[in-house]
């Protein structure tokens, strides 16, 4: 499982990684990565001629879980930019340790998440 909090995850939480990249190295179809961010489901800023696709949104194996691409898609609908839903994200889950919010993303339990989301947009 894959911790927000762990130090080999954070540098890379950010790190933007190119389509072509994701395409070629994980087995994402480039059509299905294009269809997804057109959809408001993933973030992505264009470079040049290539869009950059923060890697907190991608799984082992490249996998894009139903989690997140609910919370793009909700951060999106109500008006949050990715700096605002990364910052929360990063956000511990309870007060006594555990994960943080963008693990239960990847664990299938984003209704929370998605609460915390339009919470803080209504903020």
């Amino acid at each position: 499982m894959i911790h927000a909090g762990d130090a080999i995850y954070n540098p890379m939480l950010t790190t933007p990684l190119p389509g072509s990249w994701l395409s070629s190295r994980l087995g994402i179809s480039s059509s299905e990565i294009e269809r997804l961010r057109e959809r408001g489901e993933l973030f992505a800023v264009r470079d040049r001629d290539e869009w950059l696709y923060p890697a907190w949104q991608f799984g082992p194996g490249g996998s894009i879980p139903q989690g997140v691409r609910e919370a793009v898609k909700t951060a999106r609908a109500a008006g949050l930019d990715e700096t605002r839903l990364v910052a929360l994200l990063r956000r511990p889950v309870g007060l006594v340790g555990g994960g943080r919010l963008l693990d239960l993303l990847f664990e299938g339990r984003s209704d929370f998440v998605l609460d915390v989301v339009r919470s803080a947009a209504a903020a």
